[in-house]
């Protein structure tokens, strides 16, 4: 029964795969006449394209022959205009040319020389025989040298020099003030320099530099006649006396006592050199282990001593002109910034700031001789301004550094080494002096304000302290403020750096410590030639004991002076016994003062040697013993 039932579902399976497959072929056959049908149609389309191609495409080759042909005939007709615009272009421009640019309209002007420019351009390049090469060649030169000419016009019509009322407000204002408030920017408004800076590309780029020369000439009359009027108003009688203006009170003047120059001056060097104070501290306070510190000395431009002699007040004034001189400095390489262009700038600012700075290098030779010459003549407070001013210069150099390159480093370096070299001189006669005391004694006459040396003068009768020993001391202890500067000068010579090697070799010394250990050596040296000028001295006294006396009344100034003003401490770093060979001296010269009174004290001394009377009488050849011996006595402290 099972297999039965198993042989029909097989069949019936059978006949379904039978249908399934006849189907199948139908759809096969259908699908076959489908593709035979599509095959026949793309081979029609394929026909008709083939024909298609064949009628267009010559159509389409001779449009677009005919497109370009239309577009060479545009270019060709196109070119032909910009080729009669260049013969026409001196006609069309030439009495824009000749007329001139105007102040705010320079845009027109500059169209026309561009239109010459390419008509001369084309001209060289393609016809440079021809006469309108020639007619365009002069008209573009000539409106060069218009345009040239209203570039110096406009200059000349903004550059009036500084009042020195205004330049000494650009020197006393605060470094930070905003270039709105600067006279030198007012004479410039936006809009005359963003004209001249138009002008200036322009022929930057067309290859006219003759505004670098014109430029440069007119700026630096501007500086020149501004320093010129400050040194002119530094001769008036109301030189030193001016009211500060306040920065953004421009014309109002600051409330309260007016301050000296020098008080001002004072100020902004103060500030400059705790500015350099921070710098330092910043970069070398922590990786470079120096000892540093704030220098309270600088900036005292004369404040600490009023001298007020002619040479003081000279280099106070040069001083502040200097100061003028870099302030304009920093205005100009504002104005070149805004103006000329960057590739020019070294170029301009070299040829307007040369005779400015020849004129302080000059003033600075003119300044030092004249100083040479009062050392010359012993006039010591003369050197101590110089200590000053070179201090001044020093804080100033990196200002100056910033705006100038190496051509203006280098002139301005003269003036540094102008001071560096007198204040070395200085020394080296200061020492001279000492030594060479004039031989009559070398009396020294000291005010408040001058020490001079006179010669033909006697030492004390009294044999009191020598007035070349007051004022040596006095002189040294002025070095003490100038203890930075004189470092650096005693530095550069043999005989002092190997002195310091020596004290180095034995201990590490901070810059600071060099600094007064370098001026310790010198200040040995001083005393050196002291001592031995007041030993010299001594011997124009007849008797020993006003000699001893002298020299000691001497010694022990020089020792308790140097003990009151610290002197002592920077001596000891170069000779620590100094204070003890000091006193061994004095006690020296205690014996040898008492032993001077040794021939008068024998008279009465012992008083065993002397006769004694007998019942109260005395005998006459005992008598006449004791008469000539008390008679001796007197005489000898007669003559003491």
């Amino acid at each position: 029964m099972s297999a039965l039932e198993n042989t029909l579902q097989i069949e019936i399976k059978l006949e379904k795969e039978k249908t399934n497959q006849a189907l199948l072929k139908d759809h096969v056959e259908k699908y076959s006449e489908l593709t035979q049908s599509m095959s026949k149609i793309l081979n029609s389309f394929e026909q008709r394209l083939g024909k298609l191609e064949h009628t267009i495409l010559p159509v389409y080759n001779i449009t677009k022959n005919l497109q370009k042909q239309q577009q060479n005939l545009d270019s060709t007709l196109q070119y032909m205009e910009q080729v009669l615009s260049h013969y026409d272009a001196s006609q069309d421009v030439c009495n824009l040319i000749h007329q001139g640019p105007s102040e705010g309209n320079i845009g027109s002007f500059l169209d026309g020389l561009n239109k010459l420019k390419k008509a001369k351009d084309y001209f060289l390049n393609n016809n440079p025989q021809s006469v309108e090469l020639e007619n365009v060649t002069s008209l573009f030169n000539n409106g060069c040298e218009t345009l040239n000419n209203h570039f110096k016009s406009l200059l000349k019509k903004h550059n009036s020099p500084l009042k020195p009322v205004d330049l000494l407000d650009m020197i006393y204002i605060e470094e930070d003030s905003s270039n709105e408030d600067c006279p030198s920017i007012k004479q410039l408004p936006p809009s005359a320099r963003e004209e001249l800076n138009v002008i200036a590309q322009w022929l930057d780029n067309n290859l006219r530099r003759e505004y670098v020369q014109i430029f440069g000439d007119e700026r630096s009359e501007v500086i020149m006649r501004s320093l010129q009027n400050l040194k002119d108003h530094q001769k008036s009688g109301s030189w030193g006396n001016e009211p500060l203006r306040t920065r953004h009170g421009y014309g109002r003047a600051e409330t309260g006592a007016k301050k000296t120059t020098s008080a001002r001056l004072q100020q902004i060097f103060e500030r400059k050199a705790n500015k350099m104070f921070m710098k330092a501290s910043q970069t070398l306070g922590q990786s470079a282990g120096l000892a540093m510190r704030k220098n309270s000395s600088f900036g005292d431009i004369l404040a600490a001593e009023e001298y007020g002699n002619d040479n003081d007040q000279e280099l106070e004034k040069y001083l502040v002109l200097l100061l003028g001189l870099q302030k304009l400095l920093v205005w100009e390489r504002q104005l070149l910034n805004d103006i000329v262009p960057p590739s020019r700038h070294n170029e301009v600012f070299s040829r307007l700031s040369q005779p400015s700075i020849e004129m302080v290098v000059k003033d600075a030779e003119q300044i030092t001789s004249k100083v040479m010459r009062s050392i010359g003549r012993k006039e010591w407070s003369a050197a101590l301004g110089i200590f000053s001013a070179l201090k001044h210069v020093q804080i100033l150099q990196p200002d100056i550094d910033r705006i100038c390159d190496a051509t203006q480093k280098q002139q301005l370096s003269g003036v540094l080494n102008r001071l560096q070299q007198t204040a070395s001189k200085g020394l080296e006669q200061f020492i001279e002096s000492v030594r060479n005391d004039s031989g009559g004694g070398g009396m020294v006459s000291m005010t408040s304000s001058t020490i001079s040396y006179g010669g033909g003068s006697n030492v004390p009768r009294d044999a009191t302290v020598y007035e070349l020993t007051s004022n040596t001391i006095w002189f040294l202890e002025q070095l003490q403020e100038h203890c930075d500067t004189i470092g650096g000068l005693l530095q550069t010579e043999a005989i002092y750096t190997n002195d310091l090697d020596r004290i180095s070799s034995q201990k590490a010394l901070s810059i600071e410590q060099k600094n007064k250990a370098l001026l310790g050596i010198y200040v040995r040296k001083v005393l050196a030639e002291l001592n031995y000028t007041i030993a010299t001295k001594s011997e124009q006294y007849s008797d020993t004991a006003t000699k001893q006396l002298f020299k000691l009344n001497n010694t022990h100034y020089i020792l308790k002076s140097l003990q009151r003003s610290s002197l002592m401490e920077i001596v000891a770093l170069t000779e620590h016994d100094c204070e003890r060979r000091y006193q061994k001296m004095i006690q020296d010269l205690k014996k040898a003062y008492l032993g001077s009174w040794s021939k008068l004290l024998s008279f009465i001394h012992p008083l065993d040697d002397m006769p004694r009377p007998i019942n109260g009488k005395v005998k006459d050849k005992e008598r006449a013993t004791i008469k000539d011996r008390f008679s001796n006595f007197n005489k000898e402290l007669d003559d003491a």
